[in-house]
């Protein structure tokens, strides 16, 4: 699992890990494009609730969790590197957005 998410990481300037379901989610696929960024969705299931979340997308989960200690999603990475989610993470998508970093970094990764 490692292998395939390092693999989707690096072969793209943006990277979501994304719940189909979650308004989080949604919110920062939003965010992403209306930036104007090219970005690469991976859905790993509806949502983390029991029953909706497919085994596939369960052991993405954990394994994300394990490389960096977060397991909520969306997880996004920018060049490479995670930034963590919406509002948490380092440094978190919404605070790039809101300190004016988020065009530099996608520019920088050449997401834009």
């Amino acid at each position: 699992v490692r292998a395939t998410i390092n693999g989707e990481i690096s072969g793209a300037a943006v990277v979501v890990y994304s719940y189909t379901l979650s308004p989080f989610c949604t919110e920062a696929k939003n965010i992403l494009r209306d930036a104007g960024a090219t970005v690469k969705v991976i859905e790993l299931g509806d949502e983390w609730v029991p029953g909706l979340l497919p085994a596939g997308g369960a052991a993405v989960r954990a394994e994300l969790g394990a490389m960096t200690g977060q397991t909520s999603m969306p997880h996004i990475f920018i060049g490479g590197a995670s930034i963590g989610g919406l509002a948490t993470g380092t440094p978190g998508l919404k605070s790039l957005l809101n300190s004016g970093d988020l065009d530099r970094k996608l520019r920088e990764a050449g997401a834009l």
